[in-house]
């Protein structure tokens, strides 16, 4: 295997799509250099969270977490861009899984019944090809065994992305753009959410507001990257 491993690696360079050097076997998408200058988030079992302090005021929430510190600036940025833009999924899929493992140890993900990506409207599902937060969801799905139930919620709207929009100009984009398919699926159960990157936490907030709709349910968040 470390042969065929080789071959395949001198036919087929891959590169860190944070920095562009070559990857070394054994090597996953990062090099080892830029995996450990990742700018992690820390989460601790019993401390405020960076991401639970933007997300303070929802009433449903248990706990939130991000795994890195996102800047349009920093190299580390193109991380969602491959995941998001570039048509490489798989990079969520592995990034969730070196967050899932660290989150575990601390206890991140205890009583969460499921994992619930934030969708795509059907539109832009179709254009990407797949909903990048569904990826990331499988990630910590793979780690943790709880299963993803990405039926559960929709999104009616295919509203404008967030990206070039201003704060109050997000809110407004996103008011009303979900809809939970079968509440009673959800009475009494702790979700978990999850999306890709977290800026102003308009996003999840609506989604959030839509899932209470539920009764007596429990959310949990997470997303790769946090802005700021």
């Amino acid at each position: 295997m470390l042969l065929l491993d080789s071959v395949a690696d001198a036919l087929m360079p891959r590169f860190c799509i944070v920095c562009g050097r070559r990857l070394a076997l054994g090597e996953k998408h990062l090099c080892l250099i830029c995996l450990m200058k990742l700018p992690v988030i820390p989460y601790k079992n019993g401390e405020l969270s960076s991401t639970e302090i933007l997300l303070m005021g929802e009433p449903l929430l248990v706990r939130a977490a991000s795994y890195f510190r996102y800047r349009k600036e920093s190299g580390y940025s193109r991380i969602l861009y491959h995941l998001k833009y570039f048509g490489h999924p798989e990079v969520g899929l592995w990034m969730a899984r070196q967050a899932a493992s660290r989150l575990v140890q601390e206890g991140f993900f205890e009583g969460v019944d499921c994992i619930i990506p934030v969708p795509l409207s059907k539109a832009k599902q179709r254009r990407r090809g797949y909903n990048q937060s569904e990826y990331i969801a499988r990630g910590l799905s793979q780690v943790t065994g709880i299963p993803v139930e990405k039926e559960l919620v929709c999104r009616l709207i295919d509203n404008q992305s967030q990206a070039r929009k201003g704060g109050i100009e997000r809110w407004e984009n996103v008011e009303g753009i979900f809809s939970v398919r079968d509440a009673a699926r959800l009475e009494g159960c702790h979700v978990l959410v999850v999306d890709d990157v977290i800026t102003t936490g308009a996003t999840i907030s609506s989604l959030l507001e839509t899932i209470s709709s539920a009764s007596n349910v429990r959310v949990s968040v997470f997303s790769l990257g946090l802005a700021g």
